[in-house]
């Protein structure tokens, strides 16, 4: 399965260091160098860059840079030229275009703002939520923990 994060979605596990939970329920991740370089960034805290890192360093978060020339920059140009998208920003752009050249999940916590390119796209949207849901189900987090997570 392709999955590939945006940051709300891989940030929410960071923060709260549980990255073993997508671990748990992923092979590996992917996420674009746009939200690489976002979660990077001075105004990070060092715990979650240096989390985020470890996890690209062992080969579990896969970076994928968007290219000049290619599909998926394509793709994302035209995203970001999008006069009716008003909320996506690089990050969410670039996320979107992966998904649609690998026919992908993506995994964001407002479908609602994608839902005209997940229709188009004919993409998969996952939450944190579908993702605690899941790991519920295989009996990798108690139901207590759920709810304590979905606080």
């Amino acid at each position: 399965m392709y999955t590939i994060y945006d940051i709300d979605c891989l940030l929410y596990f960071l923060k709260i260091k549980r990255a073993d939970l997508l671990e748990a329920e992923f092979n590996h991740i992917v996420i674009s160098n746009k939200v690489f370089n976002s979660l990077n960034n001075p105004s990070i805290p060092d715990f979650i860059k240096d989390n985020l890192n470890d996890l690209v360093d062992k080969g579990f978060v896969k970076v994928e840079e968007i290219s000049y020339n290619t599909k998926t920059f394509d793709i994302y140009y035209e995203i970001k030229e999008d006069h009716k998208n008003q909320v996506l920003g690089d990050g969410e752009a670039s996320s979107i275009a992966i998904a649609i050249k690998n026919n992908g999940i993506i995994a964001y916590n407002n479908p609602d703002a994608i839902k005209d390119y997940l229709e188009k796209y004919n993409l998969k949207c996952i939450t944190v939520e579908d993702i605690l849901k899941d790991l519920l189900k295989k009996g990798i987090i108690s139901q207590a923990e759920f709810e304590s997570l979905m606080k």
